[in-house]
Parts: C-alpha cells; sequence; structure tokens
C-alpha cells in the first residue's frame, strides 16, 4: 500500500495537480462506495491509511466532454448574481436578454445536483438573476451527457452544484452576507457526518429592491401588407424589483456496508416586482403620417416557484462497482403572470377597453422513477443498463377581463384558455465502456418512447395525443498519448420535443397588433453532432483544442409572420440548422499561485427553412479570458472579460456584447475562516444597449434592448466548523478522459 501510495503521490506531484489523462484507480484500488447518481465524480474515497492528500483546486477543469468550474475558487462571484457568474464560465454565453446559450445553443437542461430541475429550466431567466452566486460551489457544462441521461436537451447540461463533501466525521458550515448594487442578501449552509449518517442543508436569500434594474425595450415593425400600419414603433419601459428564496436539503445513510439510502429536497420562489412600467404605440402609414397612438401603464406581478424531492436506495453486491440504483424524484412549479393595464390615451384606434387583465398561471408536476444497473464484469470492461419513466403533467390556463376599471370589469369568455399538457416518456438504456491498452472506448445507445398531447378544457380545438419513438446513440474514442495528453473522437445524438408554451395556440398579445402563439402541431426534433478534440495538460500548462461538426433536421424555429396588419410570432418544424465550429481552451500556471485560462470558439451558423425560402447564415465568435492570483498573506485577486459577436438565427441575428469585471478578496483570523470580498462588473459604463433584428420578403423587424446591466459589491463570508480528521480516508479531484461523459460519471440523469 505504501508503494502505491508514493507512486499516486508522485503523479500528482509531476501533474500538477491537474486531472488525470488516464484512471488512476489503475494504480490505486477503490474501497469505498462510488458517487452517488447524478454527482460529480469529485469526492470519490481511496483508502490511503492515515495520510490525506491537498490538492489546490484549478478554476477551471475540462475533459473535452464535460468543464467543471468551480466557483469557491472565484473570488469575484461572492456578492454577484449566478447569472452574472455564468457568464465567465467558458463554453456558455448570455445576451442582454439574460438568454443562455451552450455553444451559441438555447436549447439545454438545467440539472441541480445532477437531478433535473424543469421548473428552474423553464424560468431560469428570472430565477438566476435572483439568485446568490454563493449557492453554487460548482458548475459543470456538460456536452456530452451520454446515454445514461434524459436524450433532451440539444445543447446538453448545465448542472448547478450546491452539495459539498467532508469524508470525515464532524461538522462544518458557511455564513455570507453580500450588498451590491443588484442585490442584497445572505446564504446559509451546513453539513453534518456523524458516522453513517450524512447530511447537508442551505437557505439562500436575495432582495432587488434597493436598486431596480431599468430595462427599455424599443420594437420596430415594417409589413409589407398593411396599409394603414406599415410602420409600428413600440416604447417599453421598465423598473423590475425581486425578492429570492430558496433551500436544499440532503440526506445519506448507510443502512450497511452495502446499503445506501439518500433524500433529497429543493425549494426556490422568485417575485418579480415592477415599477412605472408602460407601453406607447405609434403606427404610421406609408407616408410616415401617423394612423394611430397609444399608451398604457401596466402594473405586472409575476410568481416563480419550484419544489424537487427524491429519494434513493443503493445496493452494492459482492465485486466492487456491482450495484443497482433506485431512484424516485418528483418536481413541481408553479407560474403566475398578472398584469393589469390602464390605456391613458388613444387615437386612431377601435376603442380599447380602459382597463385590461391578464391572468395567465401554469402548475407543472412531474414523477419520475428509474432503475439502474452497474457491472464491471472484468477490470476494464463495464457494462451499465437501466429503464426509466417520466410522467408530466402541465396545466396551462388564462383569463381576460376588461372593463371602465378594475372593479366593474368582466371576464371575456372567448379568450379564456384553459389546457392540459401530457407528456409520459418511457425509456431504456445500455452503455459500454472498455480500455484496450493506450485506447478506451465508451457507447451508448437510448430508447425512449413518448405519449405526448394536450386536453383542452376550454374550447373547441380538438384533443390529440401523439407517440414518438426515438433511439439516441452515442460513442467516444479516447486514444491516450501519456497521463496527460490524448486524443477524443466523439459522436452524440441529442433530441428536443415541444414545450407547453410551443403548442399552445393561446394567443397572447402584450404589444398592440403583435400576438405570440404556440402550434399544437409541433413534433420533436433530432440534433447529430460529431466532435475531435486533443488535450494536454501538462504540470505548468496545458488545454485543448477541437473541431465540431452538428445539424438538425426538422428544428423547431422561431418565426414571424403576419395576416393583414397583425404580427404573429409563433413555432414550426421547419428548420435546417448545421453548425461547424473550431474551439479551444488553455490554463497557465507560470507562477505559483496564479492561474490564467482563455479560451475561443469560432462558428459558422447555418440556417434554412426551405417551405419558406428562407435562409441565413454568417459567422460567430466568442472568447473570454480569465485571471485569478492569490498572496500567501491572504489575498486573492481576480479579473476577467470576454465578448461575443454577431449570433444567428433562421431569419435574422442579434448584436454582439461583452462583460467584463474584477474581484479581490482577503482571508482574516488565524485559521483564515473570514473572507472579505469586493467585486464590479461592466462598470465603466451606465447602461449596455443589445439589438435584433430579422428579416423576410414581407416583414423587417428591429429590436433595440437598453439597460443597467453595472454591478459593485461586496460579501463577507465566515466558515466554521470542527471536523475530525481520525478517518483514514481523502478527497481526490479525478477527471476519467478513457471514460469521458458517455457512461462515464455515475450520474443516473435523475
Amino acid at each position: 500500500m505504501k508503494t502505491k501510495l508514493l507512486l499516486y503521490s508522485f503523479l500528482l506531484i509531476m501533474h500538477g495537480g491537474k486531472a488525470f489523462a488516464q484512471d488512476p484507480t489503475d494504480i490505486i484500488s477503490s474501497t469505498s462506495k462510488d458517487p452517488l447518481p447524478g454527482d460529480s465524480i469529485e469526492g470519490s474515497y481511496y483508502d490511503l491509511e492515515d495520510v490525506v492528500i491537498a490538492v489546490e483546486k484549478p478554476l477551471v477543469q475540462t475533459d473535452g466532454a464535460t468543464l467543471t468550474y468551480n466557483m469557491e475558487e472565484d473570488p469575484s462571484a461572492k456578492g454577484n448574481t449566478l447569472i452574472d457568474a455564468l457568464r465567465k464560465v467558458p463554453m456558455v454565453t448570455i445576451d442582454g436578454e439574460n438568454n443562455i446559450r451552450i455553444n451559441g445553443q438555447e436549447n439545454f437542461k438545467i440539472y441541480v445536483n445532477g437531478k433535473e430541475d424543469p421548473a428552474l429550466s423553464a424560468n431560469y431567466k428570472n430565477i438566476l438573476r435572483a439568485m446568490p452566486a454563493e449557492a453554487v460551489s460548482k458548475i459543470e457544462v456538460i456536452t456530452e451527457p451520454g446515454a445514461k441521461y434524459d436524450a433532451e436537451g440539444t445543447a446538453g447540461i448545465l448542472n448547478l452544484i450546491t452539495i459539498k463533501k467532508d469524508s470525515s466525521d464532524g461538522y462544518s458550515g458557511s455564513l455570507s452576507a453580500n450588498f451590491s448594487k443588484s442585490n442584497y442578501g445572505a446564504s446559509l449552509y451546513g453539513r453534518l457526518k456523524k458516522k453513517r449518517l450524512s447530511m447537508s442543508a442551505n437557505i439562500d436569500f436575495a432582495n432587488g429592491d434597493l436598486f431596480p434594474q431599468i430595462n427599455n425595450n424599443e420594437f420596430y415593425v415594417e409589413n409589407l401588407n398593411s396599409t394603414d400600419s406599415r410602420f409600428q414603433k413600440t416604447n417599453m419601459h421598465q423598473e423590475v424589483k425581486f425578492k429570492y428564496i430558496g433551500g436544499g436539503l440532503n440526506l445519506s445513510y448507510d443502512l450497511s456496508d452495502k446499503d445506501l439510502i439518500t433524500a433529497n429536497g429543493n425549494i426556490h420562489a422568485v417575485r418579480p416586482q415592477f415599477n412605472n412600467a408602460f407601453t406607447s404605440t405609434e403606427t404610421f402609414a406609408p407616408d410616415m403620417t401617423m394612423t394611430s397612438y397609444l399608451f398604457r401603464v401596466g402594473k405586472p406581478k409575476l410568481t416563480f416557484s419550484g419544489l424537487t424531492a427524491g429519494a434513493s436506495w443503493q445496493h452494492d453486491f459482492s465485486k466492487p462497482g456491482h450495484k443497482t440504483i433506485l431512484s424516485y424524484q418528483y418536481n413541481h412549479g408553479f407560474n403566475r403572470i398578472l398584469i393589469d393595464f390602464l390605456t391613458k390615451e388613444q387615437t386612431g384606434l377601435t376603442i380599447i377597453p380602459v382597463f385590461e387583465r391578464q391572468d395567465s398561471k401554469e402548475y407543472n408536476n412531474e414523477h419520475t422513477i428509474q432503475l439502474d444497473y452497474i457491472n464491471p464484469f472484468t477490470d476494464i470492461h463495464t457494462l451499465e443498463a437501466g429503464i426509466k419513466g417520466v410522467f408530466r403533467r402541465n396545466d396551462a390556463n388564462a383569463h381576460f377581463y376588461y372593463g371602465s376599471d378594475r372593479l366593474d370589469a368582466t371576464e371575456s369568455l372567448s379568450d379564456r384558455t384553459d389546457l392540459i399538457q401530457i407528456q409520459d416518456v418511457f425509456a431504456g438504456y445500455a452503455t459500454y465502456s472498455g480500455k484496450f491498452g493506450n485506447l478506451s472506448t465508451n457507447a451508448g445507445l437510448r430508447y425512449e418512447h413518448t405519449r405526448m398531447g394536450i386536453d383542452f378544457k376550454w374550447s373547441d380545438t380538438p384533443d390529440f395525443i401523439n407517440h414518438l419513438n426515438d433511439l439516441v446513440p452515442n460513442a467516444a474514442l479516447v486514444y491516450s498519448f501519456s497521463t496527460a495528453s490524448n486524443l477524443r473522437l466523439a459522436y452524440q445524438m441529442r433530441i428536443s420535443r415541444p414545450s407547453v408554451n410551443q403548442i399552445n395556440p393561446y394567443e397572447r398579445q402584450i404589444i398592440v397588433n403583435t400576438v405570440d402563439k404556440g402550434n399544437p402541431d409541433l413534433s420533436s426534433e433530432k440534433a447529430n453532432k460529431i466532435t475531435l478534440t486533443y488535450s494536454n495538460f501538462g504540470m505548468t500548462a496545458g488545454g485543448n483544442i477541437g473541431v465540431e461538426y452538428s445539424s438538425v433536421d426538422n428544428a423547431i424555429a422561431q418565426y414571424v409572420y403576419s395576416i393583414g396588419d397583425i404580427t404573429y410570432n409563433s413555432y414550426a418544424n421547419i428548420g435546417y440548422n448545421r453548425n461547424f465550429a473550431v474551439f479551444g481552451f488553455f490554463n497557465w500556471s507560470a507562477v505559483k499561485r496564479m492561474q490564467l485560462s482563455v479560451n475561443a470558439r469560432l462558428t459558422r451558423q447555418m440556417f434554412s427553412a426551405g417551405k419558406q425560402d428562407l435562409h441565413n447564415a454568417g459567422w460567430s465568435i466568442t472568447y473570454g479570458a480569465n485571471w485569478n492570483y492569490s498572496l500567501v498573506s491572504g489575498y486573492k485577486f481576480n479579473a476577467y472579460g470576454g465578448h461575443t459577436t454577431r449570433n444567428y438565427n433562421l431569419q435574422g441575428y442579434s448584436n454582439g456584447w461583452y462583460y467584463y469585471g474584477i474581484g479581490i478578496s482577503k482571508d482574516f483570523l488565524s485559521n483564515k475562516s473570514l473572507t472579505v470580498a469586493l467585486n464590479a462588473n461592466n462598470f465603466l459604463q451606465s447602461h449596455s444597449t443589445y439589438r435584433n433584428y430579422s428579416h423576410t420578403p414581407i416583414l423587417t423587424t428591429r429590436n433595440k434592448i437598453t439597460n443597467n446591466n453595472w454591478n459593485v459589491g461586496m460579501s463577507v463570508t465566515w466558515n466554521f466548523g470542527n471536523l475530525k480528521s481520525d478517518v483514514k480516508k481523502t478527497s481526490a479531484s479525478i477527471n476519467n478522459d478513457d471514460q469521458s461523459a458517455v457512461g462515464g460519471k455515475s450520474g443516473t440523469g435523475l
């Protein structure tokens, strides 16, 4: 054992604490339970007698399939919202409307601690811009999830990890408070391990009432099918405040040396409040003569909340790594949008009611049960299989009220909508991983049968049920030149099903003459991706470089069309998307306690829709840099920045944007348990401007969005605890390149 320990220590020193390109368990055999389903691979335990090896964590780790950003190592993240902290994560871009893209795509899933959170995925823009960054310890970007995960989400998975792990008995925790221009709040986290019981809990609070977010939106439309409304100009102004609260509880208990049970629960709620919200709309004839004018004051009240609860039972057989895992999870989400409009002035229009109320609600309920089986039938061959059932019932309803004021307003029954979206998914998967000298391979196949439709509870629209059958394969080959370098070739298929908003035919009209509506005839789309990546992580410098080609046929595309004076925004399976990209990531530690990382991606985006004779293409470049430096005295410095050029879609593009920030923190007290951090981002300008443009033969739209997204703040964090060190275990951070994301993680995809 001592020989193995010395060899492992030597490898860690020579490799600079970076992730291995080859599985170090070839040197040291694991003697304890593997990570729980969906957990990060960090935290695996190895019996190293009485010795504890401390490895300094890099800010960013990547193996070509999964990128991990260690939020705890970033002093500038403290005091920021999570949406601001995400701007620094490679492969993640966020535009001026807080739309998140992974490698340029918006179709992805959000997981929390390896478990899907549908309510968070559906409302991430409202939740993540209120959620404090301190609530998350690590962020994983999984671009190639593999057959074990759900097949939905063409861009991959954004996994937010809040759980921290201890291998020894005792307790620890942290208490943080922050005050900034974007919000003030507090976070409390605690964890406890006592013999067979482990538990952790957190609660987070944020309030953005002191300094509202000010947003201005200018929307221009030119409609060649219209005469009286050839040109339309709309101005919207909002001042947004919010309140956020979230929390979680995670428990695990070793029933025996072979049986482990876990339970978890998470809850979040955010309530934005809008002040001084108004909309003005002007229409013009072709000769620019004004034909109508409308000025309305709005009072929106929004509520978004979500609840996740689950449990699992893991049974280990006599052979190491041979196990079964039975899991259950329940997800609930509630969204309400209540808007009161008061018309202050109108000319040239059919009389619009003085008072109008729109009240829409969505209730999302999801039950998931899954059984996984893992069998490493030799030291180099592993077979995994599982079955899964997901049962979703999403209820959406909307009511409209009109009158001279709120008291005498009555409901318009012709505008009412009430429906239930049905989506049942039955899935089975099998994966294989093997190792043949320097060559390792992963392969998986997933089958999903989907039963989906809508029950229209209030309309003459007939109910419908569709059945979809999808086979989703994936495979990867990795050749290791050394423990630090490898070449990886991977193929991945992902699918995307339409959401309830995309298929809901209810017509939503907030801007005059502009209607948003869904299409109940949508079907799922499939995306195929091939990636070739070379990685080389040495002691002081390393990174990867690769090329990628992806294609989507029958893509669900948002498009704009007009009928008379009315402009419609809807969806259809009309898209053919092709993307070719060259990307790279480089990390440099030339000076002790300093890290510099840069990333870049050049993408050729190509879109077409043959039925409408639409074509669009263009180059998009995304790049960023992140610098961190720590002093022995406890000071930590951080500076970062990045830029994204135009991003294209089927009918147009959005302009580029950039971001930057600095941060400094200092550890105090003898055990460095108290940390004070200062940070600032986008502070050199009072506001940022973003533009969107779309064009068809009959319709042209331009959108200009202005907001004050700069932030300056500070935070104080106190770490406490009394952990014992008499347990003969330690933890190490291991990324297995030979088992990458294709069957390589122990996650079940729940």
